[in-house]
């Protein structure tokens, strides 16, 4: 199908915020640090709750496969959400049943956080030695900057440009090789260090067609690694939520400071007692949750006092197995890499041997 577009003027100009003409923008790649990965999953769940379904609902024509993904995450929110309200709603309930059901709440709540939070650290323990071994880090981030199709025929080519955040290794067959070639921290350079990492051996004549074979499979086996290791230990942040060690934390979050009023109280006094309660609620559940943590860690692992058997030592099954399972994978990945680079090293070959070419 052609989509009729049409030029203002003769002329096709992109437009910012500011209505000031500038240049196009472009995507580009952004550091792998942790401020641009806040900044990256800040952007991309916004956009999945406010934006993406919107668009997706109207048809709109911009709408695309990585908006219908980024969007997975609203029934995740959702779900979690009414889980824990189920069990934190008890007006209704006896007042044991009430309290029962309010620390089942509140441990599934932080079940829930713990869950995330460990998922998410846990990749680094895939992705960053592999990236160290081989020079391929999968999770190198870039801005994608698109501009928009009209949403009907005969709309004007006068845009706004849009954003995506993705990773640069997201496609294995199609992985942004324009990114890394026109980036000056990148370029050629960039594959050649790969290629020495992988044993491929330097001064190739062409790194970028030597070593592309080589990090497709790293990108498919980091990727499942990557999945099995972050999905386990996020069994072991559902583990430590469910210790009883986080009852102190929970009675500290409910006997913290407030502000009580007095008569005639003045506008800046009442601000200053507030502010000073925040900066002491917050030293003060910092600490316990730090102090908690720690003894829920040792919870998890020595088992809880009173079990037995399989229960007992449950919990450090689970930690060594996610261990265990986190740098095998690591291994498999790096040592599969590492032999098929000593494979492609021509300079290996033992040119005396027969040999038959396909």
């Amino acid at each position: 199908m052609v989509k009729e577009v049409r030029l203002l003027d003769s002329q096709f100009s992109f437009r910012t915020k500011s209505e000031k003409k500038s240049k196009a923008e472009e995507s580009r790649i952004l550091p792998n640090n942790l401020s641009t990965r806040v900044k990256q999953k800040y952007d991309k769940t916004l956009s999945a709750v406010t934006e993406y379904p919107v668009k997706g609902l109207k048809g709109d024509v911009n709408s695309d496969f990585y908006e219908f993904l980024s969007m997975g995450i609203i029934p995740y929110v959702t779900g979690s959400a009414m889980f824990m309200g189920l069990f934190n709603i008890g007006k209704h309930l006896s007042p044991h049943s009430k309290i029962f059901a309010g620390d089942k709440g509140k441990k599934m709540a932080l079940g829930v956080l713990l869950y995330g939070l460990f998922k998410t650290i846990s990749n680094d323990f895939v992705t960053r030695p592999v990236a160290w071994a081989t020079g391929v880090d999968i999770e190198l981030p870039y801005t994608n900057v698109y501009y928009p199709l009209p949403t009907e025929a005969g709309g004007a080519a006068d845009i706004y440009p849009q954003h995506q955040q993705r990773k640069v290794y997201d496609s294995r067959e199609f992985f942004r090789k324009d990114l890394l070639a026109k980036d000056p921290n990148y370029g050629v350079a960039y594959y050649d260090k790969i290629a020495k990492k992988l044993g491929l051996g330097e001064n190739l004549n062409d790194s970028v067609t030597e070593t592309t074979p080589i990090i497709q499979s790293i990108i498919s086996t980091t990727k499942t690694a990557k999945s099995l290791s972050s999905y386990a230990w996020a069994g072991v942040g559902v583990g430590l939520a469910l210790q009883d060690s986080w009852t102190d934390l929970f009675t500290a979050i409910s006997k913290r400071k407030k502000h009580i009023s007095v008569p005639n109280e003045g506008f800046m006094t009442k601000i200053g007692s507030r502010l000073k309660n925040f900066g002491k609620n917050l030293v003060d559940i910092s600490q316990t949750f730090g102090k908690t943590f720690i003894k829920a860690s040792k919870s998890l692992w020595t088992g809880k006092q009173g079990t037995e058997g399989f229960m007992k030592h449950a919990g450090m099954a689970w930690i060594l197995f996610t261990a265990a399972l986190t740098i095998g994978s690591v291994v498999n990945v790096i040592s599969r890499a590492k032999h098929m680079g000593k494979l492609a090293n021509k300079d290996l070959i033992d040119r005396n041997q027969e040999s038959t070419v396909i």
